[in-house]
């Protein structure tokens, strides 16, 4: 059978089964989940009969096991409908009501940073704000726990609903994004230790004490719940409180959605050689879902200027050759004034001379 027969099937079997279990009739329906970081999926929609909110499945993962044959129907079936139930009973405890209620909602926005031109289309019908190639997005936070976070995506149509501005929102988010879901700066040793259940001191010694002071000091930023933490970059003043803590100008790298490397700038390092570093990660290491963009940035913290690390490496060759002019210049007027000097001295003995003559 082809996916949609599949589908057809699937939704009224397991229509069945949840009754069975539940006691409860569900409405099931085929949906299509836009999502951005083209995470969309074909799935069903479960909703119990006379309840507004349910829960989307995918089931297109479930469908290629069928083809592939690493699974049949029956068991297919059987992981589905654990699947819903769990769903259901995991579902986060809110007030549907307050979804409508911006007062409410606008306390819970939390914001997340997308690459623009691969969510483009879905951007048309989202509140965004561009960062150089990056977008930032807002969401609610509907739930928080120890297995994730449960999140609604702000589009157009429900900020129209509440009868807010995108000024609005984003000037609140602003506000309550960073209370809600604080940011942090950690060194890579410290993550290390962390992940190996250590010390960091320990991690030193075992590497010999080099883990503390590395050639390349490298820091993550994120959110302390490390989902969609990249963030982070749009907060109000965290550029500033980065080149405090990195010592001053500062490259980032985009690690994933979840998070961004920063590195101090040093004089010989060249942002070309981040660039493929990121680019050959991307390639080799991060889901294209949680990809964010392959380019490097920069941080100017005497201009308080974020950018394109490219921008700021035109920029920086921009005002050294006006240095350069300028030096010219200057040498130019002093060679003139030092002319001037050297024949005064001539015009005044010339006179002199000539009064000399005179008088004899």
């Amino acid at each position: 059978m082809d996916f949609e027969e599949f589908r057809e099937k699937l939704k009224e079997d397991l229509g069945e089964r949840l009754f069975a279990r539940t006691g409860d009739d569900f409405e099931i329906t085929s949906s299509s989940v836009n999502k951005l970081q083209n995470a969309g999926y074909e799935g069903i929609s479960v909703r119990k009969e006379g309840e507004a909110v349910g829960i989307n499945l995918d089931v297109a993962d479930f469908y290629k096991g069928l083809e592939d044959g690493r699974a049949d129907y029956d068991s297919i079936l059987d992981k589905v409908t654990e699947v819903a139930i769990r769903g259901f009973e995991e579902a986060p405890a809110f007030n549907v009501e307050d979804l409508s209620n911006y007062d409410v909602m606008k306390e819970h926005l939390s914001m997340q940073v997308v690459a623009t031109e691969r969510n483009a289309e879905m951007l048309e019908s989202i509140p965004h704000k561009e960062i150089e190639d990056m977008s930032v997005v807002c969401r609610f936070i509907v739930s928080s726990d120890k297995e994730g976070i449960g999140s609604i995506l702000v589009t157009n149509q429900l900020l129209q609903s509440m009868n807010v501005t995108e000024e609005q929102l984003f000037n609140d988010a602003m506000k309550y994004a960073p209370d809600l879901r604080p940011s942090e700066i950690r060194g890579m040793a410290d993550i290390l230790a962390e992940m190996m259940g250590v010390d960091v001191s320990e991690l030193e010694n075992q590497f010999g004490g080099g883990m503390g002071q590395p050639e390349i000091p490298m820091y993550v930023a994120t959110t302390q719940d490390k989902t969609n933490g990249a963030g982070i970059i749009a907060y109000p003043g965290f550029m500033e409180m980065a080149s405090e803590k990195l010592g001053g100008d500062f490259f980032l790298l985009p690690s994933s959605v979840h998070e961004v490397i920063l590195i101090p700038d040093k004089p010989d390092m060249k942002y070309s050689e981040l660039e493929n570093m990121v680019k050959e990660v991307n390639a080799t290491q991060v889901d294209l879902k949680d990809q964010l963009s392959d380019h490097v940035y920069h941080y100017d913290s005497k201009d308080k200027v974020f950018e394109l690390a490219e921008k700021f490496d035109a920029r920086k060759k921009e005002k050294s050759a006006e240095k350069h002019t300028e030096k010219d210049s200057v040498l130019k007027d002093l060679s003139e004034g030092k002319k001037e000097i050297a024949d005064s001295p001539k015009v005044k003995t010339e006179k002199a001379l000539k009064k000399e003559d005179v008088s004899l």
